[in-house]
């Protein structure tokens, strides 16, 4: 069978099989299935990986070797502009610092994750509140 092509752009965006059933509002267990051939993919899942990762669903599924359409590959240069100037001083550092600037990534995104988590249960509580 084909290599997964899933685990191969989850694994480019160093991204953990929980983070992704979390975008696709799944369990650890179902992407780890789908990464080993052992369970189909629901269509509403498929299109949010294709959705997430910028690619064809075509792609995903290794019927085509093309990432993007030309939407896609519309979105991804519109994008690409947006951070160029990043991407140039990210080049411009040495090694070290190019792991330091991940590591920091890292840890943004983590607590962009654990901030929109207390958003979440803040607004649950004052629903709760509201309700009584």
């Amino acid at each position: 069978m084909a290599k997964n092509r899933i685990r191969e752009l989850r694994k480019n965006m160093n991204m953990s099989q929980e983070a992704l059933a979390e975008v696709i509002c799944t369990t650890q267990q179902v992407v780890s299935r789908m990464e080993t051939h052992a369970y189909d993919i629901p269509s509403e899942s498929l299109i949010k990986i294709a959705e997430h990762f910028n690619v064809t669903t075509d792609y995903i599924l290794g019927i085509s070797d093309t990432k993007r359409d030309y939407n896609g590959q519309y979105r991804m240069n519109q994008e690409i502009d947006k951070c160029y100037d990043i991407v140039l001083r990210y080049q411009n550092l040495s090694e070290i610092n190019k792991k330091t600037l991940r590591c920091i990534l890292e840890r943004l995104e983590q607590a962009q994750k654990e901030s929109g988590e207390t958003s979440a249960k803040e607004v649950d509580k004052n629903a709760e509140n509201s309700n009584m």
